[in-house]
C-alpha cells in the first residue's frame, strides 16, 4: 500500500483503480474552475496576467505581425489588401487582444492602421462564461460591435473544434496564432527517467484522506507532489504504451537523451494542439507561444520536481521548453527561441514547411531576444515595489514612471505610484498620479474614486471627497467606503448623514472596530453640540473654582464641597 503522504517507487498500481496524473481529480477541479469562475479569476487577482496583459508585450506582437504581413506581401504570397486572421488561443480576460488591436490602430502609424482595417481577431477561450463576459467588457465590446473581434469557443484539446457563441462551426485560416500561457494549463503527463527506465505519476481518480504522518519505515521525504496530491505513486512504464501517438515517445527520448536522471511535465496536449493548428492555418502562417519556463536547457533537463503552481483551483505547470523544441523539429517546424535569460516569460516563434522571413526574424530578435519591453515592464514594477517597501519612495517613483512609459494603460501602476507618493508625504503629487490613472482607464474597470476621495479628505476638501466616495459606492459597497463617506459628512457638519453612513458600514461589517469608534465619537460630538455640554461643563467649573476660592480658611486648607449627584 502506498503512503498517503508519500510516493511508492515499487508499487504495482495496476492492482488499484488509480489513473495517470493527467486524468486525476485535480484536473476535474481545474476544468470546473475556468468553466464557472469567468473573468473574475483575473479581475480578482486569483490568476496572474500582467506578464502578457501589458501594452509593451502586445506591442511586440503587433510589430511582428506587421512585419510578417509586409514580408509575405512583398513575396506576392498575400494580395495587397487581403483580409488577415489572427487566432488567440485562451484569451481569458481579453487585455492582450485589446492592447494588440490598439497598438495597430494607434501606435504603428499608417501601416498599422491599414493592417488593423484588414484584420479579423478571433478571440477564443474554452470557457463560455469567460468568453461572454470578456466580450462585454469595455476593452472588447467596441471591437466586437464593429466586427473587428469575433468571440470563438475553442477547446485546445480538440484543435478541429472552432465555433461561435451561437454554436455555429467556424471556418478559419489564421495567418498568426498566439498562445500565451496556454501550454502550462493543458493536460500534462508527469514522467521520471532513471537510466533507461521511465516511470509515470499515478494518482487516485478522487482525493483520498491524507494521513497526518507517514507509516513506520517510510523514509520518503516530503515533496511538492505530496502537498498537491496526497496519495500518489510512480509506475514503471514503456513510453510506447503511454502514448497512442509514437511521436511523443520519440520527442521524449530525443529531449532527455543526454540526461540520466529526469523528472518532467510532458505537455502532450499542447504538442497535439500545435499539430492540429498547422492543419488549419494559412500555409505560410506562424505561431507565437509565450509561457513561463522551468529553466531546463537543451541537454540539461534537470532532475528537480516540476510541480505545478495552483492559482485559484487551476493547475499551472512550468514548461520544459526543450520538449517544445524537440516537438517542433519532429513536426518539421523552423523555430526561434527567445531564451530564458530575461526571466519570467519565454517565447517561441515557429513556422512549418517554410523558412521564417528575415524581417520577421529581426523583429523577433528586437522584441523578444535583444530587448524585451514586456519583461522590462514586470521587472521595473517589481523594483519599484521593493524600493517603496524599503522606504526609498523617490527612487521607487522613478521605476513606476519607467513602467508607465511601457504600459500607460495599466491602472494598477498609477494607483501604486499614488500610494507611494502618499507614504512619502507628497499628497499633491499623489493626487496627480491618481487623476492621470482615472483619465487613462480604457481597458479594465478600476476604482480611482476611492483613493482620490481619501486624498481630498486629507487635503481638506471634504465636499469633493464626499462626491468621490459616493461615486465609489456606485461601483460596489463595503464598510471602508461608508466609513470614509461618514467622515466626509462630519467634516461638512452633516451629522445625520454621517450616522446613516456608519450604520450602513456596520450592517455590512458588524465587528468593524474603526466604524464602531467613529460612531462613538460621533455620538459624543453630537451630544456636545445639541446639549451644549461644553458650555455646561465650563459653567460648572467656573462655579467650582469660585466656591473654592471664597471658602473660609481651615487650618491652611480649603474644605471642598461636592455637588449632589
Amino acid at each position: 500500500m502506498p503512503s498517503p503522504t508519500g510516493s511508492s517507487e515499487g508499487l504495482d498500481v495496476a492492482t488499484r483503480p488509480w489513473v495517470p496524473y493527467d486524468r486525476c481529480w485535480r484536473w476535474k477541479r481545474h476544468d470546473a474552475y475556468f468553466a464557472q469562475r469567468g473573468i473574475g479569476a483575473w479581475l480578482d487577482g486569483e490568476v496572474p496576467h500582467r506578464a502578457t496583459n501589458n501594452q509593451a508585450f502586445a506591442h511586440q506582437h503587433a510589430v511582428l505581425l506587421l512585419e510578417l504581413v509586409r514580408a509575405l506581401t512583398a513575396e506576392r504570397i498575400l494580395p495587397e489588401h487581403a483580409s488577415i486572421q489572427l487566432l488567440e488561443v485562451g484569451g481569458g480576460l481579453g487585455g492582450f487582444a485589446a492592447r494588440l488591436l490598439l497598438a495597430l490602430r494607434e501606435h504603428l502609424g499608417a501601416p498599422g492602421r491599414a493592417l488593423f482595417e484588414r484584420l479579423t481577431y478571433l478571440f477564443s477561450d474554452v470557457s463560455e462564461v469567460s468568453l461572454r463576459q470578456a466580450a462585454e467588457t469595455a476593452a472588447l465590446a467596441p471591437f466586437v460591435a464593429s466586427g473587428r473581434l469575433v468571440p470563438v469557443l475553442f477547446d485546445a484539446r480538440e484543435p478541429a473544434s472552432l465555433r461561435t457563441l451561437a454554436g455555429v462551426p467556424l471556418s478559419a485560416e489564421p495567418l498568426l496564432v498566439v498562445a500565451n500561457y496556454v501550454c502550462c494549463v493543458l493536460p500534462t503527463k508527469v514522467l521520471r527517467k532513471h537510466g533507461p527506465q521511465w516511470r509515470e505519476l499515478y494518482v487516485p481518480p478522487e482525493p483520498e484522506p491524507v494521513a497526518p504522518t507517514a507509516p513506520e519505515g517510510d523514509t520518503q521525504p516530503p515533496t511538492g507532489w505530496n502537498e498537491l496530491l496526497g496519495a500518489h505513486a510512480w509506475r514503471p512504464v514503456a513510453l510506447g504504451e503511454v502514448f497512442a501517438d509514437g511521436a511523443h515517445a520519440a520527442i521524449l527520448e530525443r529531449a532527455a537523451a543526454a540526461s540520466t536522471e529526469v523528472e518532467l511535465a510532458y505537455p502532450y496536449a499542447f504538442i497535439e494542439l500545435l499539430a492540429g493548428l498547422w492543419r488549419r492555418m494559412h500555409p505560410r502562417g506562424m505561431l507565437l507561444c509565450s509561457d513561463f519556463a522551468d529553466q531546463s536547457c537543451a541537454g540539461t533537463i534537470g532532475g528537480d520536481a516540476r510541480c505545478p503552481i495552483l492559482y485559484g483551483d487551476s493547475i499551472n505547470h512550468p514548461v520544459c521548453f526543450p520538449l517544445l523544441t524537440a516537438a517542433a523539429a519532429q513536426q518539421g517546424c523552423e523555430l526561434l527561441d527567445s531564451g530564458d535569460w530575461h526571466g519570467i516569460t519565454r517565447t517561441l516563434l515557429t513556422s512549418r514547411g517554410h523558412p521564417l522571413p528575415e524581417p520577421v526574424c529581426s523583429a523577433f530578435d528586437r522584441g523578444f531576444v535583444s530587448t524585451n519591453a514586456g519583461q522590462d515592464r514586470l521587472d521595473f514594477e517589481a523594483a519599484a515595489r521593493a524600493l517603496d517597501e524599503y522606504g526609498d519612495h523617490r527612487r521607487a517613483l522613478l521605476f513606476f514612471d519607467r513602467c508607465l512609459r511601457l504600459d500607460p494603460s495599466a491602472p494598477e501602476l498609477y494607483a501604486q505610484a499614488g500610494l507611494c507618493c502618499r507614504k512619502w508625504g507628497k499628497l499633491e503629487l499623489a493626487l496627480r498620479y491618481l487623476r492621470q490613472g482615472e483619465a487613462s482607464v480604457r481597458l479594465q474597470p478600476y476604482d480611482f474614486a476611492l483613493p482620490i476621495g481619501e486624498l481630498l479628505l486629507q487635503l481638506g476638501d471634504a465636499a469633493a471627497a464626499r462626491q468621490h466616495f459616493e461615486a465609489s459606492l456606485r461601483s460596489g459597497e463595503d464598510a471602508t467606503k461608508y466609513l470614509l463617506l461618514g467622515q466626509a459628512h462630519e467634516r461638512l457638519g452633516d451629522r445625520a448623514s454621517a450616522y446613516l453612513a456608519y450604520r450602513r458600514a456596520l450592517t455590512l461589517e458588524p465587528e468593524c472596530a474603526p466604524v464602531q469608534q467613529a460612531l462613538l465619537e460621533l455620538r459624543t460630538a453630537w451630544c456636545n453640540a445639541e446639549l451644549d455640554l461644553d458650555a455646561v461643563a465650563e459653567r460648572w467649573w467656573a462655579d467650582k473654582v469660585r466656591a473654592l476660592e471664597n471658602a473660609p480658611a481651615n487650618g491652611g486648607k480649603h474644605e471642598v464641597q461636592t455637588l449632589p449627584r
